[in-house]
């Protein structure tokens, strides 16, 4: 087995761990939960099959869904992401989206930034859309989904750049 591949397992196996255990129980305000799975489809290696990338966002979201009783949000929310992942890559970094490990270096922080933000932002937003679901809650949605996003950007940059940079 290919170790970049065992190290790649064993640090997803970590993150959804982490998930489970510490980042489900953290609400804070009332309002902000953090989802640091996301950072697993964020840091998804382009070189890898991206039918692989949608087969994944779902375990991940369904495991994540089962332990919170949400009827399938974070399942939907993830593959969505998962599928318009390649669409976000080329739209932040344009020519270098093919690259591995663009996000990372080797592309301006603006893009990165850009990339990082809309992932999060668009699996924020249907995850509220699921949970609130009326028409009337269309401001709590956005609310929620501004709020949470940019505390989730702050936590996952922090946790990318912490295993990233070398």
């Amino acid at each position: 087995m290919n170790r970049e591949l065992v190290k790649d397992l064993f640090l997803s196996l970590l993150i959804v761990l982490s998930q489970l255990l510490i980042f489900n129980h953290i609400n804070l305000f009332g309002t902000v939960s953090t989802f640091i799975y996301v950072s697993l489809f964020i840091l998804y290696k382009t070189t890898y099959d991206k039918t692989y990338l949608i087969l994944f966002g779902f375990i991940v979201g369904l495991i994540i869904d089962l332990s919170l009783q949400t009827y399938g949000a974070h399942t939907l929310a993830s593959i969505t992401v998962c599928y318009l992942k390649e669409r976000i890559e080329k739209y932040s970094f344009g020519v270098n989206s093919t690259l591995p490990l663009a996000m990372i270096r080797g592309t301006q922080q603006t893009n990165r930034v850009t990339y990082f933000f809309l992932i999060i932002f668009l699996h924020s937003l249907i995850y509220f859309s699921l949970i609130f679901f009326k028409f009337e809650f269309a401001l709590t949605i956005f609310l929620f989904t501004l709020i949470n996003s940019i505390i989730n950007f702050i936590i996952i940059w922090i946790i990318s750049m912490l295993i990233f940079d070398k």
